[in-house]
């Protein structure tokens, strides 16, 4: 039976079910501060009236409830923001996967799939992708989209993420755009190709991606923004996009090497010098003064 917990961060203490599938939940304590809600915030991620509720260390990722909605805070730090893209929430009004169920590498491969859709493949839709893939739980009922061939769709869609798991949060259904329509608990099983059952047209749809170059099949932190941009189901006004800071967050990304510039040369008089300091760098125009400098410091 679903244990109820109570939240003591907040006057108005809505109550949460816990379905209890996460195997070890002590490690998967919510970090997502106060600090990375305004941030959050910040970067553009939801309209402004959205009610975000404050930092609680009590409630786990696998809590459900029928005021608050919980949200990773991944596919933000990929340049999303809600409401996302139609292709995207299409995947979840077909599969009713949970946002905080899907892995990571879900979100990438469906963000390249809008931008292939966008660019080259205007009828591509969700339906088709069961040609392709499976839905396929990886444990704690978290799902990722299994090849059904040795033949990658979409290139490098995995990546090593650390901690991403931890890093959630809740949102007051009737605060934002489709709220009420929102999973309320996780699936724990689910067919991909019962759900969203592919066309006639879609294997060709699908052999169409495969002819496409490899950089236009891999996915790129550029894709997000675009396919944002180009939803249809934009709330207006907020703010515009950003992608959710590595500074922000410190857990996402790598952090890049940044090449240094070179130092410009020092520049020298001409005239020698009675200091012992270790002479600058000269044009080798100069040799013959240096070798003359040298001489007199002797």
């Amino acid at each position: 039976m679903a244990s109820r917990t109570k939240s003591h961060t907040a006057d108005s203490i809505p109550c949460f079910e816990a379905q209890n599938l996460l195997k070890e939940p002590k490690k998967e304590v919510c970090s997502f501060d106060n600090a990375d809600i305004a941030a959050l915030r910040a970067s553009g991620a939801f309209p402004v009236d959205a009610i975000i509720r404050p930092f609680d260390r009590e409630l786990r990722l696998d809590v459900f409830s029928n005021e608050w909605v919980c949200f990773l805070a991944y596919p933000f730090s990929i340049g999303l923001r809600y409401p996302f893209p139609a292709f995207i929430s299409r995947f979840f009004e077909l599969t009713g996967l949970s946002y905080a169920q899907t892995m990571p590498m879900v979100w990438r491969m469906l963000v390249t799939l809008d931008q292939i859709r966008s660019r080259f493949i205007p009828h591509l839709c969700i339906e088709d992708l069961p040609v392709a893939y499976r839905l396929r739980s990886q444990g704690n009922s978290r799902f990722l989209l299994f090849l059904t061939s040795k033949n990658p769709l979409i290139l490098k869609p995995i990546k090593n993420e650390d901690k991403w798991q931890r890093m959630f949060f809740f949102v007051k259904r009737d605060s934002i755009t489709g709220g009420f329509d929102l999973p309320v608990k996780w699936l724990t099983s689910s067919n991909f190709k019962e759900l969203a059952p592919p066309s006639a047209e879609s294997e060709q749809k699908i052999k169409s991606i495969y002819q496409l170059l490899e950089s236009e099949r891999t996915f790129s932190l550029s894709f997000a923004s675009t396919s944002q941009r180009s939803s249809s189901d934009m709330s207006a006004p907020v703010k515009v996009t950003e992608v959710f800071d590595i500074d922000e967050l410190d857990i996402y990304f790598v952090p890049i090497s940044v090449k240094k510039e070179p130092s410009p040369k020092a520049i020298t008089s001409s005239k020698p010098s009675g200091s012992k300091a270790v002479a600058n760098p000269k044009p080798p125009t100069a040799a013959k003064t240096r070798a003359s400098s040298a001489r007199k410091r002797k």
